[in-house]
């Protein structure tokens, strides 16, 4: 449970963001004398800081030594937006991959089973229709096929479960059957390509964005216009994106 946080803190105020930070994940389960034992915190210097966090309103005691976030907490909590914050970490990242590759990427999230675009960065190339704020499809378009491979296997078949899918292109996955599988092979190599699904002429290639914990908190891509001819080069772009990611992640 607190395998996250160091515990070697040395600084007051370093042990008392530690224990702040356990006590929300412990959600109330564990005493003090336990939390404050699995940082090395000395229990009397955990009751200060305990008490120091209580008389603020950032924690709330529920009795036998137990604590759950206060009512302060709770409401600065809910007003934090977490896909704006996510937004404005990853744009200046995003901007210079753009840049960098000449063309378009995007930062995702799955939500109603459609994917929504929070962020759109050009670097050059031929303009996509994409818009920061829009939808689209999920079965179809390379964010929407990570989100969905990356969801629990129930979730994901109650989603196929719910087609029918409509072909938006002659390449679009619609079968259910054929659907599965590509999702499970998206699964395994860690990334997913719309290869004119949404829209003939256009390619996308995405990869998960995890956080510090390995959970996938969201997904970004690079989209390019394409033709006859075209030379692909999806080893180049996706190093580029996952070393991306990377700088991401380290922020979050």
């Amino acid at each position: 449970m607190s395998e996250d946080i160091p515990a070697d803190k040395t600084t007051l105020l370093e042990k008392g963001m530690a224990l702040l930070a356990l006590v929300i994940r412990d959600g109330g389960r564990g005493p003090l004398r336990q939390l404050a034992g699995e940082l090395n915190i000395p229990l009397s210097t955990a009751y200060r800081l305990i008490g120091e966090h209580t008389r603020a309103g950032w924690l709330c005691s529920v009795g036998r030594g137990r604590y759950v976030p206060g009512q302060e907490l709770l409401d600065l909590a809910s007003r934090i937006d977490s896909r704006s914050v996510l937004a404005n970490i990853a744009r200046p990242h995003l901007r210079g991959l753009a840049r960098r590759l000449h063309q378009t990427v995007h930062l995702g999230f799955l939500e109603n089973d459609m994917v929504t675009y929070i962020l759109k960065e050009r670097g050059g190339g031929i303009p996509v229709f994409t818009q920061a704020g829009m939808q689209l499809e999920a079965y179809c378009s390379a964010i929407g096929k990570m989100l969905l491979a990356s969801l629990p296997d129930d979730q994901r078949e109650q989603y196929i479960a719910a087609g029918p899918f409509v072909a938006l292109t002659p390449r679009t996955i619609i079968d259910p059957a054929e659907l599965r599988k590509a999702l499970n092979a998206i699964w395994q190599a860690d990334y997913a390509v719309d290869n004119e699904e949404v829209s003939e002429g256009l390619r996308c290639i995405a990869i998960p964005l995890r956080d510090r914990r390995d959970k996938i908190v969201a997904a970004i891509s690079m989209s390019r216009t394409i033709g006859p001819g075209d030379v692909i080069e999806d080893i180049a772009v996706l190093n580029l994106l996952r070393g991306c990611a990377d700088q991401i992640r380290a922020r979050l």
